[in-house]
């Protein structure tokens, strides 16, 4: 496993796009006194040599790259104006140019878009809780100030189209699209409740269409013609979640509660057969705790609660790795291969007022040496990188 200390590399923090053992893109924020400018770059993580492939000033850094990685060739580069107006900055990954550049106007507050292909995107808004707009997007007044919308954005068009589909009332973040089968698919995850937190029937299910389906069911009716493909009560397990998509590929999680069982399961395309299931790991999860999720890995790790005196790290998926620590160092963040543990924690720094910054602990787990850094971490199948944070509680 190898250490990429790129600690002192940065005079600010880096956002990062995409990272692999041999490279790593990123956005820089350059602020200044006459405008704020966001430099895309590319790093050589072996010669550290840098590439600059695109600057953009007054992009909004997390709308901005939030839709990166939703379609494999471009992305947006968000800005919201004076007038409340979003202006969007096409960017293709390959050449770097802006090849598009328009205007929204949103319903209220822009929240998300989420990419469905190069002419349609799905937007959440969130607006005043008035009556044509829970009548506009079939919502029930639940006494609420402010309701999240979402709608079809047609961009040639610029027209809206309400989603009045109730899978969308549902806390899921992302909706990604992959290639299933050579089509274009949306899966979506859908689920109402933090089941572990309150109770069994929250609801939860993964559903999946065609995107084509998907523009075509929502400008007919506002419906969005989701085809379940795994949810809450299938094989008995009370809940299940969305772990990691990829073309052709679906890895989700499903736990039962009271037996404290849990299962990671792929789902793989295979055209007129549906999706076809395999069982990666099974494992039992202790009472209390924490549960980490190395999907790089397909391991899945136990730790306690922070007051704990015994901190004793658990491989649910592989019992025969265990780690320990003394617990000074925060809480567990990932085990790279059999040389080193990662804690991450806040301590508190005296800048011009006293704040709390972000530290990464790295133990040898060889000598039982550790060493601290003011940073945070990334990591890739092969390597551990370190990188500044600026990040103050």
């Amino acid at each position: 496993m190898e250490r990429i200390d790129l600690l002192d590399t940065f005079n600010r923090e880096v956002e990062v796009l995409e990272l692999n053992d041999e490279w790593m893109i990123y956005a820089l924020d350059q602020k200044n006194e006459v405008k704020d400018i966001c430099s895309i770059e590319k790093m050589n993580l072996k010669t550290r040599q840098i590439q600059r492939l695109i600057p953009l000033d007054y992009t909004r850094l997390w709308e901005s790259f939030k839709t990166y990685g939703q379609m494999p060739g471009f992305f947006y580069a968000v800005n919201v104006l004076a007038d409340y107006r979003v202006r969007l900055r096409k960017i293709d990954k390959n050449t770097w140019e802006n090849t598009t550049d328009f205007l929204i106007t949103p319903e209220g507050e822009i929240i998300n878009i989420y990419s469905l292909n190069e002419d349609y995107m799905i937007i959440t808004d969130e607006v005043k809780a008035q009556k044509e707009v829970l009548e506009k997007f079939g919502l029930a007044n639940e006494g609420r100030r402010y309701v999240n919308v979402r709608y079809l954005y047609e961009i040639h068009t610029g027209k809206k189209y309400p989603i009045k589909d109730r899978h969308f009332d549902s806390m899921t973040e992302d909706i990604p699209v992959r290639l299933m089968g050579g089509v274009p698919m949306i899966i979506y995850e859908a689920f109402y409740k933090n089941e572990p937190d309150e109770s069994m029937d929250g609801g939860s299910e993964i559903l999946t269409v065609p995107v084509d389906e998907f523009i075509a069911h929502v400008k007919a009716d506002g419906m969005a013609g989701l085809t379940r493909v795994t949810g809450a009560g299938d094989a008995g397990f009370d809940y299940v979640r969305l772990m990691e998509t990829e073309n052709d590929r679906i890895i989700f999680r499903r736990r039962k509660i009271k037996e404290g069982h849990e299962e990671l399961v792929q789902l793989t395309f295979s055209g007129d057969d549906g999706y076809v299931p395999e069982i990666l790991k099974a494992y039992d999860i202790p009472q209390g705790g924490n549960i980490f999720y190395d999907l790089t890995e397909k391991k899945v790790y136990w730790f306690p609660e922070e007051e704990a005196q015994d901190k004793k790290v658990l491989c649910l998926t592989e019992p025969s790795q265990v780690a320990a620590y003394d617990g000074k160092y925060g809480n567990f963040a990932g085990l790279f291969g059999d040389e080193w543990m990662i804690t991450t924690y806040y301590d508190e720094v005296f800048m011009k007022e006293y704040e709390y910054h972000e530290y990464v602990a790295i133990h040898n787990l060889k000598n039982g040496h550790v060493e601290t850094v003011a940073g945070r971490f990334e990591r890739t199948p092969g390597a551990l990188v370190l990188l500044r944070s600026f990040l103050a509680l």
